[in-house]
């Protein structure tokens, strides 16, 4: 049991095993929830869900930021799935057909474009370790997916996933160059958590869009 208390250092931050060891990657998880915030002020029992998932990773996170262990970088994990999961499962309801299995079935994708990623990766990755985790990249593909099928059926909330889609790939890269940059600008964790706050942003946004009805033909 105590491994999952054993300290974690994995960013350019981090320089020892104090609680502020890393301030800005700590503090920049006030990103999420500032977008929490005003996801919830749409006032909807939708965007309330996805505000509150969107601030619990904004708290897991900066546990791990802070604590850098294990058990809280699990944590910080799940908490990141179950977004994913939530968000992959409700999705589908802003396209022209839904139901209980088209619901499943859009999970099911995130989950394959997941495993996927990582297999791939995991393949990839000692000749090509600045690669993503498969995580990151399975979700950023299945959004792509889910930006597309939404576009059929409400451009609006298309608009807002595909601009989810490419600050995601930007983020994806801030996470990538952490220790590439560490020398130079002290590492760009931060950047990761400041896009990915606006990523969620986005993305909920986009969920929680109503379909504007079509005008009548005259």
């Amino acid at each position: 049991m105590s491994t999952w208390f054993n300290s974690v250092d994995i960013y350019c931050e981090r320089l020892d095993v104090s609680f502020w060891a890393e301030p800005f990657n700590a503090i920049s998880n006030l990103s999420f929830i500032i977008a929490g915030f005003f996801l919830w002020r749409l006032r909807s029992s939708l965007s309330n869900l996805m505000a509150i998932l969107m601030i619990l990773i904004g708290l897991g996170s900066f546990c791990f930021h802070t604590f850098a262990n294990r058990l809280t970088g699990l944590l910080d994990v799940l908490a990141i799935d179950l977004y994913l999961l939530v968000f992959a499962f409700l999705i589908s309801k802003q396209w022209s057909r839904s139901s209980i299995f088209i619901q499943l079935g859009s999970a099911l994708l995130l989950i394959i474009s997941i495993v996927c990623s990582q297999l791939l990766i995991s393949h990839l990755k000692p000749d090509l370790p600045w690669l993503p985790s498969g995580i990151y990249l399975g979700a950023w593909l299945a959004l792509l997916v889910y930006a597309l099928m939404t576009q059929y059926s409400n451009t609006s909330a298309a608009r807002f996933l595909w601009l989810a889609a490419i600050v995601f790939a930007f983020s994806l890269l801030s996470r990538q160059l952490d220790m590439p940059l560490c020398d130079f600008i002290g590492g760009s964790h931060w950047l990761w958590h400041l896009l990915n706050g606006l990523t969620l942003y986005l993305t909920s946004y986009g969920l929680c869009l109503k379909q504007c009805p079509k005008k009548l033909q005259h």
